[in-house]
């Protein structure tokens, strides 16, 4: 501390108030100047780099500045993260248990209305979103929440209504309709049961595969009438038909539909489709024209070993796809909440500055820096 020409770092408490012409001496919060510093010290001469600043400066300042170093991150509400979380999947939740539930089958327009009101909701929180961007241009959690909740919303309706067309409606429909047993083919008219749902038929009852025949309207609507011991029924029409789609052939009588291959199989589930009903009819039309039958009123059946436990089955699947897009939808709300959460921290923070990367400033001092690096640090 002898030396005549010695010099003291700016960020000494003891430097002069006096500073070259044209600096301005760097304000990092630090202590002020003192207008004497002692043992006739000056401040003239180079200015050090990071060397001589305090360990604890440096720290902060050297150091990269991301959420996942200690110091660096943004302190975050952790309601509106929870919020953020279960808010979209509980609207995913309701709206696709309620989609695909008895509601929609008994009462459409009630499910519906709760839609709508999901929607309007949808609405008040995409207009908080716009407001709250015009106020602040930064991303902030009614952004989030409105994103959320619309992909929810429509994501819950479109699951649900997968669920019901594929499963719940046919276990209601055919729940909703008779099951007749011991029903003998050969005798009985299709007239007489139009309100039959599970079919037990008497034994002996089989398909008659010579008789099968398709249309096609981009799928193959193949049909084969069901008859007992192979014969022709008394009442002279062929009023109960298997179908199925796309388990023919095009271009032969070739039937393989349902349990087709069982040699025991002898039941049977009513169609409950609508949108299929006019292309079995016309492939039976085809068939009463190619082998000279009659079917005055056809019954479309699905053929079945085991008609009750496939009932119980389009249930058993509802329940089981249902669970698995509720656990789904939580997992992706998590996820994407932690990635916002991250993305949100991150806002105002970058890589440690650039200037303190110039291997020439990290050694010579600030005098011998050129260039981009000095006019970053005058800018601090």
């Amino acid at each position: 501390l002898k030396r005549s020409d010695a010099t003291l770092s700016p960020y000494s408490p003891y430097c002069s108030s006096s500073h070259p012409p044209g600096r301005t001496p760097p304000s990092l919060g630090l202590a002020s100047c003192s207008p004497s510093p002692p043992m006739s010290l000056s401040c003239e001469g180079p200015r050090q780099g990071p060397a001589e600043m305090h360990p604890f400066v440096k720290d902060r300042l050297m150091n990269p500045r991301t959420v996942f170093y200690p110091g660096s991150r943004i302190k975050m509400n952790i309601v509106p993260m929870f919020l953020n979380i279960f808010i979209p999947w509980s609207i995913f939740t309701v709206l696709c248990g309620l989609c695909a539930s008895w509601l929609m089958y008994a009462q459409p327009g009630f499910v519906w209305v709760i839609i709508t009101l999901v929607f309007v909701g949808w609405l008040w929180s995409f207009y908080k979103a716009v407001q709250a961007r015009k106020k602040d241009p930064a991303p902030t959690w009614y952004s989030y929440v409105s994103l959320s909740v619309g992909i929810a919303m429509v994501a819950g309706v479109v699951c649900g209504l997968t669920i019901f067309h594929q499963y719940t409606r046919n276990y209601f429909a055919l729940r909703d309709l008779k099951t007749i047993k011991n029903l003998d083919v050969s005798r009985e008219l299709g007239q007489n049961v139009m309100d039959a749902g599970i079919v037990h038929f008497a034994k002996g009852t089989g398909l008659d595969g010579l008789k099968s025949w398709h249309f096609k309207n981009g799928q193959l609507y193949c049909v084969a009438p069901i008859v007992m011991n192979n014969t022709k029924p008394s009442s002279q029409s062929y009023d109960f038909w298997a179908v199925g789609r796309d388990c023919c052939s095009a271009s032969a009588s070739d039937f393989r539909c349902g349990a087709w291959a069982i040699a025991d199989a002898a039941g049977a589930l009513r169609i409950t489709d609508d949108s299929d009903m006019p292309f079995y009819r016309l492939a039976v039309k085809q068939a009463e024209t190619l082998y000279g039958v009659v079917a005055t009123h056809p019954i479309f059946l699905k053929w079945s070993a085991d008609p009750v436990m496939e009932v119980n089955t389009y249930n058993a699947r509802a329940y089981k796809n249902y669970m698995f897009m509720v656990a789904s939808a939580f997992i992706f709300s998590l996820f994407f909440v932690t990635m916002a959460s991250c993305k949100y921290a991150w806002i105002g923070r970058g890589d440690k500055m650039e200037m303190y990367d110039d291997p020439t400033w990290n050694t010579a001092g600030y005098s011998k820096t050129s260039g981009p690096a000095s006019m970053g640090y005058n800018a601090i």
